[in-house]
């Protein structure tokens, strides 16, 4: 059932039909033809996947991110980083990477990341002398680290779909998410020696300081929201509501003049889109593992993987090679919603720790943003900028290999992922 169900999904994508529509379709096959269950019940799984709480935490943090982005918070946020390292041989790759970390702690959207550190940073990056490719490659990659950073949407549909608790593997992506910016920092720096660049001429100390005041608002932010969750004082999903009315606040009282109805409309609107059409794959993808679900697909594999005499650590890197061959052509969303069900019972079986497998799991989706021939952060920084796609995907290779050393680190060094939740 799983190749059959594999073959009408590829068949659909490859006559032109939308992802969502046809991992619904093939599971929707699946389960009326294979198992006979009536209309209803199979449509119904389409709802389903979208009537959980903290699912409710998306659409806020994507407003979040949104609101900052528009109403120029975040540009303030970005003016800080600058200051204190732009100067710094290969300084300004390295500040777009520390603003995007800054940045997915407030969003947890690559793409909202993308958009607001992109549109401030690629331009002086250029005008400075970095090429196009180091520039873009650059942004599209920490761009991602959105969704290692807390709060991550991923992380939100990885725990709902397993029912662990999603603070604490908020909590657990902390540590592996600096250990990926710091990687990203030094290849940064090391793929900046070639470009013939200048230096941005070095802040002074009251510079450094009068951006350090104007941008305090935005990052205390993250303080705000991941310390309210710490502390019981609000959960996951009222934190993200909470983010959005903190936003709101700070830029009414500190950027007046951005503070628009236009810029409050684009803001609801590129989060109603975005949120629609995760809701859409969430639904799609349900269809498709629910079908899995019924014909016993996991338990088979479960036994299969468990009756092997190979190590638990390299069925876990095969494990990860799948990762990566599906995010070559799917979004993060699809390949959570097929891979997760019929994998994490194999992997809880191997004896790996369910947080441990999320965080080596957030860390393959990040890779598969900027995996070329489907790659979202290369779309968005090909088509925001209006480049080509392949100035954007040659320059997002060092980088590439960046993120692949960091998912190994991470594997073979679990403690990363889980010192924090002991």
């Amino acid at each position: 059932m799983l190749l059959i169900g594999l073959i009408i999904f590829f068949i659909l994508l490859i006559v032109g039909a939308p992802i969502w529509l046809s991992l619904g379709l093939s599971g929707g096959i699946l389960m009326f033809v294979f198992l006979d269950l009536p209309l209803e019940a199979i449509i119904s799984q389409f709802l389903i996947a979208t009537d959980k709480w903290i699912l409710l935490a998306i659409p806020y943090f994507l407003l979040a991110g949104n609101l900052m982005t528009y109403m120029g918070t975040a540009n303030k946020m970005i003016g800080f980083v600058n200051h204190l390292i732009g100067h710094l041989p290969g300084g300004m790759p390295a500040a777009a990477v520390i603003t995007a970390t800054i940045f997915g702690a407030l969003s947890g959207s690559a793409t909202a990341t993308v958009v607001a550190v992109g549109s401030m940073m690629i331009p002086q990056m250029i005008q400075l002398g970095y090429s196009k490719e180091n520039s873009m490659g650059v942004v599209a990659s920490a761009g991602t680290l959105g969704q290692m950073i807390p709060p991550s949407i991923y992380m939100i549909i990885y725990a709902s779909m397993v029912q662990i608790d999603v603070a604490q593997l908020f909590l657990a992506g902390i540590v592996p998410g600096l250990v990926i910016a710091a990687l990203l920092i030094v290849t940064a720096i090391i793929v900046s020696v070639k470009d013939k660049t200048e230096r941005k001429k070095r802040s002074s100390a009251q510079e450094i300081f009068k951006s350090f005041i104007v941008a305090l608002p935005s990052l205390l932010m993250p303080v705000i929201v991941l310390g309210g969750i710490y502390s019981g004082v609000f959960t996951p999903t009222e934190a993200a509501a909470v983010s959005v009315v903190y936003v709101l606040i700070i830029s009414f009282l500190f950027n007046r003049k951005e503070f628009t109805k236009k810029n409050i409309q684009k803001s609801l609107v590129n989060s109603m889109v975005t949120t629609t059409v995760i809701y859409l794959l969430l639904g799609g993808a349900n269809m498709f593992s629910t079908a899995l679900t019924y014909a016993h697909v996991p338990q088979q594999i479960t036994e299969y993987v468990s009756q092997l005499t190979l190590p638990g650590w390299l069925i876990m890197l095969l494990i990860l090679v799948l990762f990566l061959v599906f995010g070559m052509f799917l979004d993060a969303v699809p390949i959570l919603y097929i891979t997760i069900p019929i994998l994490y019972p194999a992997v809880m079986a191997l004896g790996y720790d369910p947080i441990h497998f999320g965080v080596l799991t957030i860390a393959c989706m990040m890779i598969s943003q900027i995996t070329p021939p489907v790659g979202l952060s290369l779309f968005v920084v090909s088509g925001h900028f209006k480049e080509k796609l392949s100035v954007v995907i040659r320059g997002s290779m060092p980088y590439l290999g960046a993120l692949l050393v960091a998912t190994i680190i991470l594997l073979y060094v679990p403690w990363l992922s889980t010192f924090l939740t002991k």
